[in-house]
């Protein structure tokens, strides 16, 4: 072959690569051209899937585009994430996150069908859960310093009840026991409706959960919340202290965001992002959320990545140090 035709290929090559270039750079531009299908991979009517209609309702009448909310439900939801996971990487196929789907899992199943970080990009955080460590109504302590002196003078003697062996409560209670180092059992229930019945009969001493299923039971005086779990207070409960407050650093806040499949488009992730900071800044949404006893929040894709990256690697440390495992 001929010097001359060997810089021919490689004009070609080169007029090949741009023009393929030139097209997703249009692609992206122009997104999105059709329907937008959000998996949530938990059933229809939870609190993740009413937040993601509610963000998609939005999304849709911005865009002028269909933003269909498709619930792919079971296995903790590892069957609706590894199906995004698979989708195609251009955008119109995403994902609600959560802490159990992005960290839990991993650290919980090595052999997990997807890996969490290297398999989705990140695009935004949408809400904030807060958790809230709650009491039987006659548990002999009135606040976190109590509970902990309480419960270190009887090791092995109190419970405490979550919605699952596994789960991001579960697993919020072992961080709270590695903390303060104490002894309290553990005794799983499926689901949380039961294990806060637990609660209310006083077959259990306390519970880590989430403010929209144990709060009515709070406010009926039926039980007690000594703290809210996150880093700092919640507007949806300001007069509860952060745990953090008595323990510093201590956070477990349940959250949710939108990812997508890893090598989605950049411009096409921006496009989202930026879709998505506008309706968490909407007032009406923020005040939906707190009804349901969520925080509206967004951050960049860089942000969010390196939340998902803190987040799994607090796990992995809990899972460790706890002795957990799969059962």
């Amino acid at each position: 072959m001929t010097s001359r035709q060997v810089l021919a290929l490689v004009l070609l090559g080169a007029l090949g690569a741009g023009a393929e270039t030139a097209l997703a750079q249009n692609a992206a531009a122009a997104f999105p051209e059709r329907a937008v299908r959000v998996i949530v991979p938990f059933p229809a009517g939870g609190a993740t899937d009413i937040v993601a209609r509610a963000l998609a309702e939005r999304m849709a009448a911005s865009w002028k585009q269909p933003v269909i909310i498709e619930n792919v439900s079971g296995a903790t939801g590892a069957i609706g994430t590894a199906q995004a996971a698979r989708a195609p990487r251009d955008g119109y196929t995403l994902v609600t996150g959560v802490g159990t789907t992005t960290a839990i899992l991993k650290a919980l199943k090595p052999n997990l069908v997807f890996d969490p970080i290297n398999d989705f990009a990140a695009i935004s955080l949408i809400t904030a859960f807060p958790n809230v460590l709650v009491v039987r109504g006659d548990f002999p302590a009135a606040n976190v310093a109590e509970l902990i002196a309480v419960v270190k003078a009887n090791p092995g003697k109190f419970t405490y009840a979550s919605s699952g062996f596994g789960g991001s409560l579960h697993l919020a209670a072992e961080l709270f026991k590695l903390t303060t180092r104490t002894d309290i059992v553990h005794v799983p229930y499926a689901g949380s409706a039961p294990a806060i019945t637990a609660l209310l009969g006083g077959h259990v001493d306390l519970i880590f959960d989430t403010i929209p299923s144990i709060w009515p039971s709070v406010q009926a005086g039926k039980l007690r919340a000594l703290a809210v779990a996150g880093a700092q207070r919640s507007a949806v409960a300001p007069e509860l202290p952060a745990i953090a407050e008595i323990l510093p650093g201590f956070d477990v806040t349940s959250w949710e965001g939108i990812l997508a499949p890893a090598g989605t488009p950049p411009a096409v992730i921006s496009t989202s992002a930026d879709e998505i900071k506008r309706v968490v800044a909407e007032p009406q949404f923020a005040q939906g959320l707190l009804k349901l006893g969520a925080v509206a929040t967004s951050n960049t894709p860089e942000e969010f990545a390196a939340f998902i990256q803190a987040d799994y690697a607090k796990w992995q440390r809990v899972v460790k140090e706890a002795g957990i495992k799969v059962e």
